[in-house]
């Protein structure tokens, strides 16, 4: 009985191994290759930004700094920011896929009274609305950028729109004075409704201390009731105000004056 001798290698196979053979020495000649992330082109060539300002007719509007690798808002008021929030501003310098030659563009008209930001040092007018794409008019340099309309409805939002309201995450202790509350889940993640400053550390004669665990770690705030209402001093002397509604759940109200001194 005669065996039948296997079948040689087709077109179509002697092309797949070429293929693997090409990618295979590209692999052992650069092993990156084929792991590099897209390159993302910019505007300017920002490695890391430390300050954003916002202008309104030379008038400065916002003012938001980095420090030790977290921002603060410095103006208009010293407040901790929200990352995320700070994020759309910066990409400004990241929107470079549609633009214009300055000269191509009625610019007296599209820049009439532009918002102006700034990203370390490199500068960007704000202008109107494309009525097509529904983009705004971006200016920087010589060059005009359609961009989402994002940045200007935050700027036009409330002053603490980049503020960080957020004053404790997971408590799981809390003792006031020598009353201790063993289930707080009405001081777990809580919110002010704004921030009204900083204050050196000396305290008010009629604040309290309040004496936190949480994550596992020890925590001392402040509370007081000024003029301005509720308030929860943090670590670092911010001052958070409380609505009323929020200082009675929480107990404040039976601890510190009714009446500010």
């Amino acid at each position: 009985m005669k065996t039948s001798k296997p079948a040689g290698l087709k077109l179509s196979n002697l092309s797949l191994l070429a293929v693997i053979g090409i990618l295979s020495i590209g692999i052992l000649l650069d092993g990156t290759l084929y792991n590099k992330a897209p390159e993302t082109s910019a505007i300017y060539p920002l490695a890391d930004i430390e300050s954003v300002e916002a202008h309104n007719d030379d008038q400065l509007i916002l003012a938001i700094k980095k420090t030790h690798g977290n921002w603060l808002q410095t103006y208009p008021a010293s407040a901790p920011v929200q990352s995320l929030r700070v994020q759309p501003l910066l990409d400004t310098n990241k929107y470079n896929q549609r633009s214009y030659a300055l000269n191509e563009l009625p610019q007296a008209e599209i820049f009439s009274d532009p918002i102006t930001l700034k990203l370390n040092e490199a500068v960007f007018q704000f202008g109107t609305i494309e009525p097509v794409s529904n983009l705004r008019y971006v200016r920087s340099g010589e060059r005009v950028y359609l961009q989402p309309d994002t940045v200007l409805p935050m700027l036009s939002a409330a002053d603490n729109v980049f503020v960080d309201l957020k004053i404790t995450g997971n408590v799981d202790r809390v003792t006031i004075g020598t009353t201790i509350f063993e289930q707080p889940d009405v001081w777990s993640d809580l919110k002010a409704i704004d921030i009204i400053g900083k204050k050196p550390a000396d305290p008010a004669d009629t604040s309290i201390k309040i004496q936190l665990l949480e994550n596992d770690e020890s925590r001392l705030l402040t509370a007081t009731h000024t003029e301005a209402g509720y308030t929860i001093t943090s670590e670092n002397n911010f001052i958070y105000l409380l609505s009323t509604t929020t200082a009675q759940s929480l107990g404040l109200t039976e601890f510190l004056p009714q009446e500010p001194n």
